[in-house]
């Protein structure tokens, strides 16, 4: 479902419907103004293709290549679409509060459940399929409880099951975020918003420098508590030009200084040297990072940027990126039991590809477009 452009209304301030389904919900500023933005389909989409080549690398896929390399893309893919989500989701909250004067949670919990829920509960009922016939063996009955529920990043041991863990936080943060930000006033939104980020992230760096958890756990990686800044950092862009304009326009000033080449790059050598330099400060300059390449691309950055984001197989590996996230887990990361060809390369990726691309055509249009009754 576009985004349909309504005239301005006769006082010569922009108007037009939001839509936010994740599938193209692309969103461009202007001061407090939303409308399509359709390069951020490609951004989701460079997104869930660096998942993908991050567990084809670190399964020897593509050939022998150290398993950093390959943990350094997927963990930078999942950030992508966490920055992203917040960026989006917030921008249609503030902007349906500053339109309508309130928030309608049950509606957004409504979208939200039409826009998740059916491709998720399709996978969990394979894979439960799958388990009784033997042909996944790792999953336990409560940890599809867990993935059900939303709980994956709490509980649960899986490989078929443990990228539901980045669903599950995302889950969490829109039970406590659209409650929240619809009590807080619009004037200090991006102050709040900020704040509460910042906090996460020096919380969640003291807390590694004197090593309550060990490290290696993931629970730094993964808990709500310290991980909601990853997401927050997305919701102080959408804030921050919807309502700051001094924010808005230093922003646009730096991202018209600094090469869109500058922060890739930047982004790609501390995502694959930054955790051995500083395990405290690890997420928090890579979410600085990926907030500038998002919040350059949103202000329209490079032509450059705009024509490689805007290609269309990139926005159409957009647009399936969750159902691609889904699948690609069984066929591409899960090795036990042996499927053959199935698990093997390039096979492997075209079965992900195949049942992504039917999930989204057959099970999430479905659902979308009971979703749009409630727009």
């Amino acid at each position: 479902m576009r985004m349909a452009e309504k005239p301005p209304p006769s006082s010569g301030k922009p108007e037009q419907k939001a839509d936010d389904s994740e599938v193209k919900e692309g969103l461009k500023f202007d001061k407090y103004t939303f409308r399509h933005f359709p390069q951020l389909d490609g951004f989701r989409g460079l997104a869930v293709l660096f998942v993908i080549i991050g567990h084809l690398l670190t399964y020897g896929e593509l050939g022998p290549t150290p398993t950093t390399v390959g943990l350094a893309f997927a963990s930078t893919g999942v950030f992508l679409f966490f920055v992203l989500s917040g960026f989006l989701i917030t921008g249609l909250l503030q902007r349906e509060k500053s339109d309508k004067g309130c928030i309608n949670l049950r509606r957004f919990y409504i979208r939200r459940s039409l826009r998740l829920g059916p491709a998720l509960l399709t996978f969990i009922i394979v894979i439960f399929g799958l388990k009784r016939l033997g042909l996944v063996q790792d999953v336990t009955n409560y940890e599809i409880a867990a993935c059900l529920l939303y709980a994956r990043n709490f509980f649960g041991k899986s490989v078929t099951l443990a990228h539901v863990w980045s669903l599950s936080l995302e889950e969490q943060f829109y039970l406590c975020w659209p409650g929240l930000f619809r009590i807080i006033p619009e004037k200090r939104a991006f102050a709040i918003t900020t704040i509460v980020t910042g906090s996460i992230a020096i919380w969640r760096g003291i807390a590694i420098h004197l090593e309550w958890f060990d490290y290696g756990r993931g629970i730094f990686y993964m808990r709500p508590y310290f991980r909601f800044d990853s997401i927050l950092i997305g919701a102080c862009l959408a804030v921050g030009f919807a309502t700051n304009a001094r924010f808005l326009d230093g922003t646009r000033k730096m991202t018209k200084t600094i090469p869109a080449i500058a922060l890739w790059s930047s982004l790609a050598l501390w995502s694959y040297y930054g955790e051995a330099v500083s395990r405290s400060l690890f997420l928090t300059i890579q979410m600085i990072l990926i907030a500038a390449i998002l919040g350059q691309l949103a202000l329209d950055g490079s032509p450059l940027s705009q024509a490689f984001f805007s290609n269309k197989l990139l926005c159409y590996l957009g647009k399936i990126s969750y159902a691609l996230y889904l699948w690609q887990q069984i066929f591409l990361v899960t090795k036990l039991p042996p499927w053959g060809f199935l698990r093997r390369f390039p096979v492997n990726l075209a079965a992900s590809m195949l049942m992504a691309i039917a999930s989204y055509h057959i099970i999430e249009t479905s659902a979308l477009r009971l979703k749009q009754h409630f727009e």
